[in-house]
């Protein structure tokens, strides 16, 4: 998720600063919906519907690039762009899930914060590679001659297999607590 997460977030303002020919809401948002939305579907839903979201963010793309071509930088780009950012809100959300998987998942209490502390190196490494070979990515696919899709490939292959581990996950984290 985060290595998602981190591809997606570089690749978002590099996408909208692109020329045509080239191809504050989530805090406030989990602050008033997470706990509701929590309590009625659980950490494992919210992580997989926050995942499943990052499909048609990257959909949408492709789709604002051919808007902005036909239309302009008109209200249909405008719109698409509000809906891309409106789903990245339920991206977001996937990390207190994730911190409630990772607390349960530590073997007692006394090893949390090991526990937490691999966590945090495997997810410092994510947020290294993401924006990287995102970035990467999406310069190699808008040279000439190169597939400008090629970096829509890259970014849905992450997220589905962000999506495919986020179905391996109990239905409740209280599953790998100690009781």
């Amino acid at each position: 998720m985060a290595l998602f997460y981190m591809a997606f977030s570089s690749v978002l303002p590099v996408f909208y600063s692109t020329p045509i020919e080239l191809g504050v809401a989530h805090g406030v948002f989990q602050l008033l919906f997470y706990a509701r939305l929590h309590d009625r579907f659980g950490a494992r839903a919210i992580h997989i519907a926050g995942v499943g979201s990052g499909v048609p963010i990257i959909i949408l793309f492709p789709v604002i690039n051919a808007l902005a071509r036909v239309h302009g930088l008109g209200w249909a780009v405008w719109l698409s762009v509000g809906i891309q950012l409106s789903l990245a809100t339920s991206l977001v959300m996937c990390y207190p899930c994730l911190a409630l998987f990772i607390r349960a998942a530590a073997p007692n209490r006394a090893s949390l914060g090991a526990t937490n502390g691999i966590i945090q190196l495997v997810v410092a490494g994510a947020r290294i590679i993401g924006p990287a070979s995102a970035a990467s990515v999406f310069s190699y696919s808008i040279q000439e001659g190169h597939d400008a899709w090629s970096v829509y490939y890259y970014l849905m292959t992450v997220a589905f297999l962000a999506v495919g581990t986020s179905l391996l996950l109990p239905r409740d984290p209280s599953v790998w607590e100690d009781h």
